[in-house]
Protein backbone atom coordinates (compact mmCIF):
# COMPACT_ATOMS: atom_id res chain seq x y z
CA UNK A 1 0.00 0.00 0.00
CA UNK A 2 2.81 2.42 0.87
CA UNK A 3 4.30 1.82 -2.58
CA UNK A 4 1.09 2.95 -4.32
CA UNK A 5 0.87 6.07 -2.17
CA UNK A 6 4.52 6.85 -2.75
CA UNK A 7 4.20 6.38 -6.51
CA UNK A 8 1.16 8.68 -6.72
CA UNK A 9 2.94 11.35 -4.70
CA UNK A 10 6.17 11.17 -6.69
CA UNK A 11 4.48 11.19 -10.09
CA UNK A 12 2.35 14.17 -9.08
CA UNK A 13 5.34 16.03 -7.65
CA UNK A 14 7.43 15.37 -10.76
CA UNK A 15 4.57 16.46 -13.04
CA UNK A 16 4.32 19.69 -11.04
CA UNK A 17 8.09 20.12 -11.35
CA UNK A 18 7.85 19.75 -15.12
CA UNK A 19 5.09 22.37 -15.27
CA UNK A 20 7.02 24.71 -12.94
CA UNK A 21 10.12 24.42 -15.12
CA UNK A 22 8.15 25.16 -18.28
CA UNK A 23 6.24 28.11 -16.75
CA UNK A 24 9.21 29.72 -15.02
CA UNK A 25 9.25 32.61 -17.52
CA UNK A 26 5.82 33.76 -16.25
CA UNK A 27 7.37 34.74 -12.92
CA UNK A 28 4.55 32.92 -11.12
CA UNK A 29 5.18 30.58 -8.21
CA UNK A 30 3.95 26.97 -8.37
CA UNK A 31 1.23 27.89 -5.85
CA UNK A 32 0.08 30.77 -8.03
CA UNK A 33 0.04 28.49 -11.06
CA UNK A 34 -2.04 25.97 -9.12
CA UNK A 35 -4.45 28.68 -7.98
CA UNK A 36 -4.81 29.99 -11.54
CA UNK A 37 -5.55 26.48 -12.72
CA UNK A 38 -8.42 26.20 -10.21
CA UNK A 39 -9.74 29.70 -10.84
CA UNK A 40 -9.42 29.35 -14.60
CA UNK A 41 -11.32 26.06 -14.55
CA UNK A 42 -14.25 27.63 -12.68
CA UNK A 43 -13.85 31.09 -14.30
CA UNK A 44 -15.58 32.56 -11.22
CA UNK A 45 -15.41 31.20 -7.69
CA UNK A 46 -15.43 32.35 -4.09
CA UNK A 47 -12.23 32.58 -2.09
CA UNK A 48 -13.70 29.96 0.25
CA UNK A 49 -14.15 27.56 -2.67
CA UNK A 50 -10.50 28.13 -3.61
CA UNK A 51 -9.48 27.40 0.00
CA UNK A 52 -11.37 24.08 -0.19
CA UNK A 53 -10.07 23.19 -3.68
CA UNK A 54 -6.44 23.87 -2.81
CA UNK A 55 -6.56 22.53 0.74
CA UNK A 56 -4.74 25.51 2.21
CA UNK A 57 -5.76 28.07 4.82
CA UNK A 58 -7.66 31.29 4.16
CA UNK A 59 -4.67 33.54 4.82
CA UNK A 60 -2.57 31.72 2.22
CA UNK A 61 -5.34 32.00 -0.37
CA UNK A 62 -5.84 35.68 0.42
CA UNK A 63 -2.12 36.32 -0.19
CA UNK A 64 -2.13 34.23 -3.38
CA UNK A 65 -5.17 35.98 -4.79
CA UNK A 66 -3.86 39.43 -3.87
CA UNK A 67 -0.64 38.70 -5.79
CA UNK A 68 -2.58 37.41 -8.79
CA UNK A 69 -4.85 40.44 -8.70
CA UNK A 70 -1.84 42.81 -8.67
CA UNK A 71 -0.51 41.09 -11.78
CA UNK A 72 -3.84 41.27 -13.63
CA UNK A 73 -4.71 37.56 -13.57
CA UNK A 74 -7.84 37.86 -11.43
CA UNK A 75 -10.41 40.40 -10.37
CA UNK A 76 -11.86 40.28 -6.85
CA UNK A 77 -15.27 41.66 -6.02
CA UNK A 78 -17.67 41.43 -3.09
CA UNK A 79 -19.93 38.40 -3.23
CA UNK A 80 -23.46 39.67 -3.95
CA UNK A 81 -24.88 36.92 -1.68
CA UNK A 82 -22.54 37.77 1.21
CA UNK A 83 -20.84 41.17 1.29
CA UNK A 84 -18.12 39.87 3.63
CA UNK A 85 -17.02 37.21 1.15
CA UNK A 86 -15.03 37.73 -2.05
CA UNK A 87 -15.64 36.36 -5.53
CA UNK A 88 -12.64 35.77 -7.78
CA UNK A 89 -12.96 36.04 -11.54
CA UNK A 90 -10.31 34.86 -13.99
CA UNK A 91 -9.07 37.30 -16.62
CA UNK A 92 -8.12 36.29 -20.17
CA UNK A 93 -4.49 36.12 -19.08
CA UNK A 94 -5.42 33.62 -16.35
CA UNK A 95 -7.40 31.50 -18.79
CA UNK A 96 -4.39 31.40 -21.11
CA UNK A 97 -2.11 30.26 -18.28
CA UNK A 98 -4.64 27.57 -17.34
CA UNK A 99 -4.76 26.31 -20.93
CA UNK A 100 -0.95 26.31 -21.15
CA UNK A 101 -0.64 24.37 -17.89
CA UNK A 102 -3.22 21.80 -18.99
CA UNK A 103 -1.33 21.30 -22.27
CA UNK A 104 1.94 20.82 -20.35
CA UNK A 105 0.36 18.32 -17.97
CA UNK A 106 -1.20 16.45 -20.87
CA UNK A 107 2.16 16.24 -22.64
CA UNK A 108 3.83 14.96 -19.46
CA UNK A 109 1.24 12.26 -18.79
CA UNK A 110 1.11 11.20 -22.46
CA UNK A 111 4.89 10.81 -22.37
CA UNK A 112 4.64 8.85 -19.12
CA UNK A 113 1.98 6.49 -20.47
CA UNK A 114 4.03 5.69 -23.57
CA UNK A 115 5.81 3.19 -21.31
CA UNK A 116 2.65 1.03 -21.09
CA UNK A 117 1.07 -1.28 -23.61
CA UNK A 118 -2.42 -0.48 -24.90
CA UNK A 119 -3.88 -3.17 -22.61
CA UNK A 120 -1.98 -1.86 -19.59
CA UNK A 121 -3.26 1.65 -20.30
CA UNK A 122 -6.85 0.41 -20.50
CA UNK A 123 -6.55 -1.57 -17.24
CA UNK A 124 -4.82 1.33 -15.49
CA UNK A 125 -7.45 3.79 -16.72
CA UNK A 126 -10.28 1.58 -15.45
CA UNK A 127 -8.62 1.19 -12.05
CA UNK A 128 -8.06 4.96 -11.79
CA UNK A 129 -11.72 5.66 -12.67
CA UNK A 130 -12.78 3.38 -9.81
CA UNK A 131 -10.40 5.13 -7.41
CA UNK A 132 -11.53 8.57 -8.60
CA UNK A 133 -15.20 7.69 -8.06
CA UNK A 134 -14.41 6.41 -4.57
CA UNK A 135 -12.36 9.52 -3.72
CA UNK A 136 -15.14 11.77 -5.03
CA UNK A 137 -17.68 9.88 -2.92
CA UNK A 138 -15.49 10.28 0.14
CA UNK A 139 -15.05 14.00 -0.44
CA UNK A 140 -18.78 14.55 -0.93
CA UNK A 141 -19.53 12.79 2.35
CA UNK A 142 -16.80 14.74 4.14
CA UNK A 143 -14.87 11.45 4.42
CA UNK A 144 -17.39 9.99 6.86
CA UNK A 145 -16.87 6.46 5.46
CA UNK A 146 -13.11 6.77 5.90
CA UNK A 147 -13.52 8.05 9.44
CA UNK A 148 -15.85 5.14 10.26
CA UNK A 149 -13.30 2.64 8.88
CA UNK A 150 -10.51 4.17 10.95
CA UNK A 151 -12.61 3.98 14.12
CA UNK A 152 -13.34 0.29 13.45
CA UNK A 153 -9.62 -0.39 13.00
CA UNK A 154 -8.80 1.44 16.22
CA UNK A 155 -11.24 -0.72 18.22
CA UNK A 156 -9.72 -3.98 16.92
Amino acid sequence: MNNIRLCFRKINRWAQGYVARRTKDTGLTPSQIQALRHIGYHKTMSQQELVEDMGVDKAAVTRLVAGLEERGYVVRTADPRDGRAKVIQATEAALQIKDDVIALEEAYYNWLLEGLTVRQREDFSQALEILLARAREGRRSCYSQLDACRKQEETR
